[in-house]
């Protein structure tokens, strides 16, 4: 990369923080829901949901760490870096305004930077072997060709890069073990989000119940004034 980073100051795995509400983006939300529906085709809803879940608290904590880890590092943006990585965003987050993609843009670098930094530091490394066992695990799950992904090099690598990225996220998750999560308020959180989504079913269908009556009572009226 062109950007460059260097770190200010030790990183404190001791900061301790309790996490009592989640912050979901409805766009990541609905990718993650994609990713989800297509990698686990058998699952009921309701599996599909709190795998979901699952992956949005992961998230939220996950980011928590993110934050506290890059205070202790001082990010050099090379400019033409950051343009092209933002040109490429939009195509994925239509709906945001500029400024709001710059700022993805500038968070997808920052974090490429930390975790290249961690891997050597912490000397975290994802082996051909486990690259290997990873892409059979895959084919188990999903019935999919993995051929294309052993014979060609980019793709090979590009697996075991997703792959050392899910061990520091690992690694930063353990180590972090003092920034936790409230789960009864996170649970409180979830139930309240069901029961507004059950409210506006409810509305719609009450909705959908009542216009063909209003239709109704419309046409009839203007079928009168004819008569009269």
């Amino acid at each position: 990369m062109k950007s460059t980073i260097k770190k200010i100051s030790p990183i404190n795995t001791e900061k301790e923080e309790l996490i009592k509400f989640l912050r979901i983006d409805r766009h990541i939300m609905e990718m993650h829901l994609k990713r989800l529906s297509e990698l686990f085709k058998n699952d009921t809803s309701e599996q599909i949901g709190q795998k979901l879940q699952n992956i949005l608290i992961r998230d939220n904590l996950f980011n928590a760490i993110m934050n506290e880890v890059a205070r202790n590092f001082e990010v050099t943006y090379d400019q033409e870096e950051l343009k092209q990585l933002a040109e490429r965003l939009k195509e994925q987050f239509k709906d945001r305004k500029d400024d709001v993609i710059n700022e993805i843009a500038k968070k997808v670098i920052t974090k490429s930077l930390i975790f290249d930094e961690l891997a050597k530091e912490w000397n975290i490394t994802v082996t051909d072997q486990e690259v290997n066992d990873s892409l059979n695990q895959y084919y188990k799950i999903t019935n999919q060709s993995i051929r294309s992904y052993k014979e060609d090099k980019e793709k090979f690598e590009g697996i075991r890069s997703v792959m050392q990225e899910e061990k520091i996220s690992n690694e930063l998750i353990n180590r972090f073990s003092k920034i936790r999560l409230d789960h009864e308020a996170i649970k409180k959180q979830f139930e309240e989000a069901a029961e507004r989504q059950k409210m506006a079913k409810e509305n719609a269908k009450q909705e959908q119940k009542t216009t063909p009556s209003k239709e109704k009572e419309e046409t009839e009226t203007t079928d009168n004034n004819k008569v009269k």
